[in-house]
């Protein structure tokens, strides 16, 4: 049990950045689009309308950067938390001068 809160105290820890930019979610062989609200290298808040559970897997693209491998951590009202299975310093990479402010 303390693993797990020390893991969420870091995932929180993680530098957000508010934004609002499209994206598309790549679920098995469907395409959605979707709206990111904020981003950190950990993961992202998105609005998409399509019932996701907590722990579904699929691969998000923000701006028709490289994809992105990702999980749903949380939903509320709407909105989808993601945790992104790549390690902070790939998604960085794949952000660019985004990537640069949220480190």
């Amino acid at each position: 049990m303390i693993i797990k809160l020390n893991e969420e105290f870091i995932k929180r820890q993680s530098k957000r950045q508010n934004v609002l930019i499209k994206s598309k979610i790549d679920i098995g062989s469907f395409y959605f689009e979707a709206i990111a609200y904020d981003i950190s290298l950990r993961g992202a808040k998105i609005k998409l309308n399509l019932p996701l559970e907590r722990g579904s897997e699929f691969v998000i693209a923000f701006k028709g950067q490289q994809k992105i491998r990702s999980k749903v951590s949380w939903i509320n009202n709407g909105f989808i938390g993601l945790e992104f299975t790549y390690p902070p310093g790939k998604v960085k990479s794949i952000f660019g001068t985004l990537g640069d402010r949220l480190d």
